[in-house]
């Protein structure tokens, strides 16, 4: 199979479950932008000198999507394909998990993937935990209080030792 990303659908408008890419089109495509995220390099200037260095990307669905020339939409689709299923949710899993560990290791934009993950996945700065409680019934008991009188000061307490 040619290295690159999969080419555009040859025959637009065909029936519904038959998809632009196969399973495995699709595995291959994710290796080979994963490869390319990892293998980012910006240039910086140090010394007078051009310097390549390395400036890995963490990995976004958007991203990918645009990669393999597929909307949003489409890619919900795959995801619904039983045969596409595994693929799809393993893919949208290590993305994840990719943008975890680039927020625990301070890669890329703390600021902008903790606002990803908020947006996007849901998370939450705290959690709140809701409890219901429903109450039926109170018993009260009422104890008779003892027939002695209650010291007012410590000259009143009898100590026995």
């Amino acid at each position: 199979m040619a290295k690159g990303r999969p080419k555009k659908q040859e025959h637009p408008g065909r029936p519904a479950e038959s998809y632009k890419f196969s399973v495995v089109e699709i595995q291959d495509a994710w290796q080979e932008y994963k490869a390319k995220c990892d293998n980012a390099i910006k240039y910086e200037v140090s010394a007078g000198k051009v310097l390549k260095v390395p400036s890995p990307k963490v990995y976004t669905l958007g991203a990918f999507q645009v990669y393999l020339r597929i909307s949003r939409e489409s890619w919900g689709d795959y995801r619904t394909y039983p045969a596409y299923t595994e693929t799809i949710i393993g893919i949208e899993e290590e993305v994840l998990a990719r943008k975890g560990d680039a927020l625990a290791n301070a890669e890329g934009s703390t600021s902008g993937i903790i606002f990803d993950l908020k947006a996007n996945y849901g998370w939450v700065d705290k959690h709140v935990v809701e409890s219901k409680v429903d109450i039926t019934s109170v018993e009260v008991k009422v104890v008779p209080a003892l027939a002695m009188a209650i010291p007012t000061s410590e000259k009143d307490v009898d100590i026995d030792i």
